[in-house]
């Protein structure tokens, strides 16, 4: 009987000894596999944001705005007065610069804030020639007039590339050429001032609505640099002169690159 009895208990204990070992086997194969699983949807989800294609992007250029029919560029003119007395003219006209920042909302849609302006300025400087021994000879300034108009933008528009949907679905780029249409509205900043040596001697401050319409290109050089070429049209006038001039409407050429990211 007692052997009996001993025997039950053994094999009680074993049972119990094996439950336990069997329990402590499925824990680990439950920790395994949820950290395999853990693993793998982190894996997906990198490879998947990976995958996604850049949606935003920042722009930035520089180039010519032809408006109020002046000559653009850089212009210096020198006129000899007689006397050691010199004129000189410097003139830059129809410089611009631009930066924007663009999201893309749909397939071939994208927002954009874009702000820029260009710059017309104009120096006039009465010098006079001055004899030193170790300078050489030099001209000094007797007095300096400056004007200087300036506007500027802030608007917001829309972007259509109509090509777009040649990336595929896991955001590899298969065009070098990206196209698109563009157009926008906001306000326009212009500003008159005028120096005489270094004493502002008058200013004038005027805002506008303006809006525009333009195309533009983007040169696919990798998945997170673009070089852009882009092309606007800007309709401003506003209401009182600057520089004898209301209407700054004109065409903006800006070449510049993007960052997407």
């Amino acid at each position: 009987m007692k052997n009996t009895v001993l025997s039950v208990d053994l094999i009680t204990n074993r049972t119990a000894e094996s439950m336990k070992g069997e329990h402590i086997m499925r824990s680990l194969r439950f920790l395994v596999c949820s950290t395999l699983l853990a693993l793998g949807i982190i894996g997906l989800s990198a490879s998947a944001a990976m995958a996604e294609p850049p949606q935003t992007s920042i722009r930035f250029g520089l180039g010519v705005w032809d408006a109020h029919d002046s000559d653009l560029g850089i212009t210096v003119h020198h006129t000899d007065l007689g006397n050691n007395e010199r004129f000189t003219d410097v003139g830059i006209s129809g410089l611009s610069g631009a930066f924007a920042i663009s999201h893309m909302v749909g397939q071939r849609f994208a927002w954009e804030l874009s702000m820029g302006g260009l710059s017309n300025a104009e120096s006039q400087t009465l010098s006079t020639k001055v004899n030193t021994r170790h300078q050489g000879d030099y001209y000094d300034a007797i007095s300096t007039d400056a004007h200087s108009v300036s506007v500027s933008y802030i608007t917001v528009g829309l972007i259509y590339y109509p090509l777009y949907e040649l990336e595929n679905a896991f955001g590899e780029l298969s065009s070098f050429f990206r196209p698109y249409v563009t157009a926008g509205i906001g306000p326009y900043f212009g500003w008159e001032a005028r120096w005489n040596d270094d004493s502002l001697t008058d200013a004038n401050f005027e805002t506008a609505m303006g809006a525009y319409p333009g195309i533009g290109l983007d040169l696919v050089l990798s998945e997170h640099f673009l070089f852009n070429v882009d092309l606007r049209y800007h309709l401003v006038e506003f209401n009182e002169p600057l520089n004898d001039a209301e209407d700054y409407s004109g065409l903006n050429a800006i070449a510049g690159f993007k960052i997407a990211f």
